[in-house]
């Protein structure tokens, strides 16, 4: 006589809920709101990060003086400044190409007033 009972729960798993339908949602969601790195650069420089650009969450003194970093590495212009992993919220961004520190918020390029109509 063949059981079939504790098999139920193996193929319970791939039964679609609506728990993954939601996270299905979310993920395709945050595909379509890419970030537009044509409008962000350097206020100081002018350089531009590409998607793989990469800063640290580190600890440091001027200007930021923060002193409880997680170490992890990611685009800060994906997240608007904020850590993924400890959820800080950076206000200075340094610039890859020239180092030198400017306002997260100042890297962002106001769209020009013929395209917002």
């Amino acid at each position: 006589m063949i059981e079939v009972y504790p098999l139920f729960p193996v193929f319970s798993l791939f039964q679609k809920t609506p728990l993954s339908y939601d996270i299905a949602e979310r993920i395709t969601e945050s595909d379509k709101s890419e970030t537009d790195f044509s409008r962000i650069r350097c206020p100081l420089c002018k350089w531009q990060p590409q998607k793989s650009s990469r800063w640290w969450c580190a600890d440091t003194d001027f200007p930021e003086y923060f002193y409880e970093a997680c170490g992890t590495s990611w685009n800060t212009f994906e997240t608007r400044g904020r850590c993924p992993v400890c959820a800080h919220q950076w206000r200075w961004t340094t610039c890859l190409r020239c180092g030198e520190n400017s306002l997260h918020e100042d890297w962002y390029e106001e769209k020009r007033k013929t395209e917002n109509g």
